[in-house]
């Protein structure tokens, strides 16, 4: 039997934000959707609950090719304002990954490394290498504008 070695992606993203500021961005259903999908794109958390073993749960409007993703998992772990896992599957494919968030505080800000492992196909690494440098840099957008007086 041969066996497919797991692929995995480490994307770091400094963000002017505190950690629960952070965390708020990555676990509330209104925030995650300000940052989450494409530019142009409509997200909607349809479930996020936050709990071990809780259902994530997104639709993902993209209308400048007219095309819904949807896009589940389930919680592995939770650590308020350090670590967040889930896993991640399309509702469309077999493959799912999971996705490590380790936040780290850096005096006012946090430092955001993604692990992102599970991946069969370098292509399709290649391709969420590239998506979560863009959406880390949303999120940082959406992370300094939450901590605007």
């Amino acid at each position: 039997m041969t066996t497919t070695p797991e692929l995995a992606l480490d994307v770091q993203q400094m963000i002017e934000a505190r950690p629960e500021t952070v965390f708020r961005a990555l676990t509330e259903p209104d925030l995650y959707a300000r940052w989450f999908g494409p530019p142009g794109s409509a997200v909607t958390a349809d479930e996020m609950d936050l709990r071990l073993g809780g259902r994530l749960g997104l639709q993902i409007h993209i209308p400048t090719v007219d095309m819904t993703v949807g896009i589940e998992g389930f919680y592995e772990v939770i650590e308020p304002s350090r670590l967040l896992v889930h896993t991640r599957g399309s509702m469309d494919e077999d493959l799912v990954t999971t996705v490590r968030f380790e936040l780290e505080p850096q005096g006012m800000s946090t430092r955001l490394t993604v692990h992102h492992k599970g991946f069969v196909d370098p292509v399709d690494l290649e391709q969420n290498d590239g998506g979560w440098r863009d959406l880390l840099a949303s999120l940082a957008d959406l992370g300094r504008a939450l901590e605007e007086p």
